[in-house]
């Protein structure tokens, strides 16, 4: 508002506007605070999800190494089996 066109409103006026600005000042700084803490939440919960995704492929991993040695570990067995009775039928 430029000052030539204050001139016309009365002190109380002018006191009035002043005040009714404030309030919306107020109020729109209520609403940046709560969008930045909204915002903030996200932006934890982004990071929470980028860490959970990155730990179950460290996990996914390990399964599958244990997998995998689970396996061998199995064949070594019945190979080691394999070995006594051909032993064994040598043996009779």
């Amino acid at each position: 508002m430029r000052s030539r066109d204050c001139r016309h409103y009365s002190r109380r006026e002018l006191i009035e506007i002043i005040y009714e600005l404030e309030r919306r000042e107020e109020k729109l700084e209520k609403r940046l605070e709560r969008a930045r803490a909204r915002l903030k939440d996200r932006t934890m919960r982004m990071e929470r999800a980028g860490s959970l995704a990155e730990v179950a492929a460290v996990i996914a991993g390990l399964f599958e190494a244990a997998d995998e040695t689970a396996a061998m570990y199995l064949a070594g067995v019945k190979a080691q089996e394999k070995d006594v009775r051909e032993a064994e039928e040598r043996a009779s």
